[in-house]
């Protein structure tokens, strides 16, 4: 008899019973209740179904042992008495004869031959006791007349774990019962753990449904009513829970949690007047039992909290979590919630939904035409910034849509921030035309390249939902049409001064880089004093100014801290870009950056020239190139590139050719992540490991393919210049000089970067736009590493428009305008990183992601061109409730000392600029530059040293050292533990950060 759908006996020993098939620990309570006084049988019949899957013998108390039988038959039975009393058995040694046989049937005959001439009965309670260990059972316990006998039965499959107390409890019993009957082979239940969440997951593995179906009626009722028992999960619990039985008492358990996240849209306070019909519907999947409308919404509720739970899991894995594709998969949950919601007409109430596809439907509709409401009609003019809003709240209901949770939607939130910035940037004036190429290249840098880096995550084009690609495809041509116009104005001023000859005024250009950037680094200034921290170089070849941009953010993501390396200048402080050697090919590029002088040089030469130059005075320069970076097995480096690396006299340059290899491929790569790039993650480890100074730089940019045409000439030298036998036709234009390193000094070159002369391939580099012209020029220090001399820390480096906070929505704040440049401002500009005093700019709060999210909200920031003063920012916004932070604020703004310390400061400062401090602080691990913790609190940088003090001042109550300056007074540092004790938060039993 299959022992779990047998029926429950009413009690063992009863006439009436069927007997059950004996567990080991059954039948050794029988025998070990015996006392076996001298001359009595040491025979013991034990009712019970005669079947044994136990082991011949058992071990009892007192040394003794027991041969176990069945018997199916009253012969049976007297020929196991024959067969044992014709052995030669031990006296320690017992007879258990398990039989179904009643004692009427056996007859006094057979009886006499037995102990206590009768049918021993198996004490259920008794066996619970020795299976758990307990000396005594709760009550409340043994009132569940149903619960020993499966207990007894589940033993068969279970190793249950001794009690640690003495009275073994309802809860410890059936806890571990339901475990052990409702887990299956890939779903082990926790019998510790048996809320809604976890009963919501089991009820997705396959054959959960018939493991409670398998029950008995009496046991599955009490199984499930324990589990569903108020005491136990509270009100909301049990609603949730009773639902849930239900759902699999109609056959529907499988369908758990999207019937669930359709009960979450149904039975939803924002759900539509009209939704009665698609209810009644649903309610049928419940079947005859019924539901009450607070638990069809409680189960709604439970469903999506465990959604939501389950998409945070998903997205913190890592591809190489090989546990990722473990457990329920989210998209499938919500596709079959999606079709029960057209299978109910549900779709109307689906569409408020957070969690159902409908609602996301809806959503992206709504940016995609909003979206297309915002792009102008022609290059000149502009973005209607009246409804930029509209587009901000469209896109703000898209991204509380919980598919954004996960990786695979992530990047369709990036592209339509991305969208949203650019259709903001059209919202501003086309900028005047530049005079100098060293403007028009600043310009680019701190303007032009952030939105070559956004259009290149539009143009890749979405199809999450239909009516994105035709949005972001016109915003993609609103963007192009313009950059057209600005790269046509670059050409003509670029032809000009190359024409004239000379080192273009004001210009940072790629011959002089080595001498004026990278050699003050390496040089000391006088052998007696100490060195400066060791240099990593990084050539990433054919990097552009956009993905420099996008690179940039992601190492400042990860705590790296940007400078400006120009050091022989007395102009303000900004990134820099430098003018490429012409025409904008590797070899020409690259190797009058290695060689320090216009020439085009081989790889082997660009070795030689750039370790051997005699402004490093002296000092160790090694140049690596692409084959050093691959190391042997078990090395993610080459050996030599490791030592020089692990050489702190050793300045290293490496050369990545990631970038510029991908070019040649079939599809354009838009934007890069820092651990796509060869050895990059390694290399940034190692030099972080050993305090160097990072210095990223390009030879040349590139364009990427996007609907370009080809234009046959006979004369091309590459994909985007020619020798120039044929006069400049449309988009060409004619570049001669001492710059030009080409036969003649002369080449013709495409500017139009629709256009090319070679085949298709990814992306292409050697003419004239500014995307190919301009290099990218980065320098970064780990935080508390050693500055070289002369470095001036940066900022952040957004445009103003790139913020999507509602600060930076045109109309609230005049878009900025170049204006003629006083001597030693590049290109007659300010550069980005200098603020403005104007009262109406303001900066919009920071936010920051690690990793692919942190394109999603890069630092937002206002930017102004004029040079002068910032405006006061506004402090970070809270942290979410719940956080570590938040909770530390809140204790603090109770806090009598905290208010008290603020009272006495000699400068007044609000508690919400020191929160907002504290904020930062906490979620940076306890320590940050003294500029970033001023600009998360809404200070100008200017005044970070003095907000410092008066945080000092505030925290450091009695003379503690709760807050201190770090790295020569550019890091704070804040010691939690110590803050909590001097301010009394431990004793109120705050919430640890």
């Amino acid at each position: 008899m299959n022992s779990s759908t047998a029926p429950a006996p009413a009690a063992l020993g009863a006439g009436q019973a069927s007997p059950r098939a004996a567990h080991p620990a059954a039948v050794r309570q029988v025998l070990d209740a015996r006392s076996f006084a001298a001359g009595e049988p040491r025979i013991v019949l034990v009712r019970a179904e005669p079947h044994w899957n136990g082991p011949e013998y058992l071990v009892l108390s007192r040394g003794r042992t027991a041969r176990v039988v069945t018997a199916v038959s009253p012969l049976a039975v007297l020929d196991a008495l024959d067969a044992w009393q014709d052995s030669d058995v031990a006296d320690t040694e017992v007879l258990a004869v398990l039989t179904d046989v009643e004692e009427a049937v056996l007859g006094p005959g057979v009886l006499a031959r037995v102990y206590r001439n009768c049918v021993h009965p198996i004490e259920p309670w008794a066996v619970v006791r020795r299976l758990f260990g307990a000396r005594d059972l709760d009550p409340r316990l043994t009132a569940e007349s149903w619960a020993a006998e499966a207990l007894i039965d589940a033993a068969g499959q279970e190793d249950w774990p001794k009690i640690t107390g003495t009275v073994l409890s309802r809860d410890t019993a059936l806890s571990r019962l339901a475990a052990a009957r409702l887990s299956v082979a890939h779903h082990r239940l926790d019998p510790d753990n048996l809320d809604v969440h976890a009963l919501l997951a089991w009820s997705l593995t396959p054959g959960a449904g018939a493991r409670l179906t398998a029950l008995h009626d009496q046991e599955s009722q009490g199984v499930t009513t324990w589990l569903a028992d108020p005491d136990r999960v509270g009100m909301r619990g049990h609603q949730a829970l009773t639902a849930l039985f239900a759902l699999f008492a109609a056959g529907n358990g499988t369908d758990a949690v999207p019937v669930g996240l359709l009960c979450a849209a149904l039975w939803s306070p924002a759900a539509p007047a009209g939704a009665d019909r698609a209810r009644g519907r649903a309610e049928l999947k419940f079947g005859s039992q019924r539901i009450d409308d607070d638990s069809l919404a409680a189960f709604g509720a439970e469903a999506e909290a465990f959604m939501r739970t389950l998409m945070t899991a998903r997205s913190v894995r890592t591809a190489e979590d090989v546990s990722a594709t473990d457990g329920p998969d989210p998209r499938a949950l919500m596709a079959r919630a999606d079709m029960l919601t057209r299978e109910v007409g549900a779709e109307e109430a689906a569409a408020a939904s957070d969690l159902l596809e409908a609602g996301q439907n809806v959503r992206y509709r709504a940016v995609a035409r909003a979206l297309t409401r915002c792009v102008p009609r022609d290059a000149k003019s502009t973005s209607n910034s009246d409804r930029l809003t509209d587009l901000a709240e469209a896109t703000e209901r898209l991204e509380r849509h919980e598919f954004f949770r996960l990786a695979s939607h992530r990047d369709s939130l990036i592209r339509l921030r991305m969208a949203q910035r650019l259709v903001t940037w059209l919202t501003r004036p086309l900028p005047d035309e530049p005079t100098t190429t060293a403007e028009a290249i600043q310009r680019h840098i701190r303007d032009s390249a952030w939105v070559d880096l956004a259009l290149g995550w539009v143009s890749d084009g979405d199809h999450a939902h239909p009516e994105l690609p035709a949005a972001l495809a016109s915003v993609s041509a609103a963007v192009r049409r313009r950059r057209h116009t600005i790269d046509e104005q670059f050409a003509q001023v670029l032809a000009e001064e190359t024409r004239a000859g000379g080192t273009p005024r004001d210009a940072l250009a790629v011959e002089d880089f080595a001498r004026r950037v990278l050699a003050p680094v390496i040089k000391r200034s006088r052998p007696s004093r100490p060195a400066g921290p060791p240099l990593l170089f990084l050539l990433l070849d054919g990097a552009s100014a956009a993905v420099a941009a996008g690179l940039a953010e992601q190492l400042r993501a990860r705590s790296w801290a940007e400078y400006d390396p120009v050091t022989d200048t007395d102009e303000p402080e900004h990134r820099r870009g430098m003018l490429a050697a012409l025409p904008t090919l590797t070899k020409v590029s690259r190797g009058s950056l290695f060689a320090g002088e216009l020439t085009e040089i081989d790889q082997q030469e660009e070795r030689r020239r750039f370790t051997s130059h005699r402004f490093w005075g002296g000092a160790t320069v090694q140049l690596f190139h692409k084959a050093d970076l691959r190391g042997e097995d078990g090395h993610a480096l080459g050996s030599e590139l490791t030592e020089a690396l692990a050489d702190p006299d050793a300045h290293v340059g490496v050369v990545i050719n990631t970038i510029d290899d991908r070019l040649g491929e079939d599809r354009a790569m838009s934007h890069w992540w820092l651990d796509e790039l060869l050895g990059m993650e390694e290399l940034l480890s190692l030099a972080r490991a050993g305090g160097r100074a990072l210095v990223l730089t390009s030879d040349h940019g590139h364009v990427l393919d996007h609907d370009t045409h080809k234009t046959e000439m006979p004369d091309a030298l590459s994909a985007r210049h020619r020798s120039g036998t044929k006069p400049a036709g449309e988009g060409e234009i004619v570049l001669s000089g001492r710059r030009v390193v080409a036969a003649g000094n002369r080449v013709t070159a495409l500017w139009d970067t629709t256009a090319r002369y070679g085949n298709r391939q990814a992306g292409y580099h050697g003419g004239a736009s500014l995307a190919e012209v301009a290099i990218p020029v980065l320098a970064f220090a780990p935080y508390g590493a050693t500055l070289p001399k002369g470095w001036r820390e940066l900022g952040p480096q957004q445009p103003d428009w790139w913020s999507l906070q509602e600060a930076s929505v045109p109309g609230s704040s005049p878009a900025p305008q170049p204006r003629s440049g006083r001597r030693g401002a590049v290109g007659g500009e300010a550069p980005a990183s200098l603020p403005s005093r104007r009262p109406e700019a303001r900066r919009a709060p920071r936010k920051e992601e690690h990793g692919q999210g942190a394109l999603v909200s890069l630092d937002d920031v206002v930017v102004d061109g004029t040079g002068e003063q910032p405006p006061t920012p506004e402090p970070t916004p809270p942290s979410p409730d719940n956080s570590p932070a938040q909770a530390l604020v809140g204790e603090l703004r109770a806090s009598p000392i905290m208010q008290a310390q603020i009272d006495s400061l000699p400068r007044k400062e609000t508690f919400d600029t020191i929160a907002a401090a504290l904020r930062a602080l906490v979620e940076a691990h306890g320590i940050l530059p003294v500029t970033t913790v001023a600009e998360q609190a809404g200070k100008r940088t200017s005044r970070a040293s003095g907000f410092a003090a008066t945080l000092q001042r505030a925290l450091n109550y009695d003379q503690a050292e709760v807050l201190t300056l770090t790295d020569n007074g550019r890091s704070l540092r804040l010691d939690l533990p110590l803050l909590r004790r001097q301010f009394g938060l431990d004793k109120a039993g705050g919430t640890r950060s």
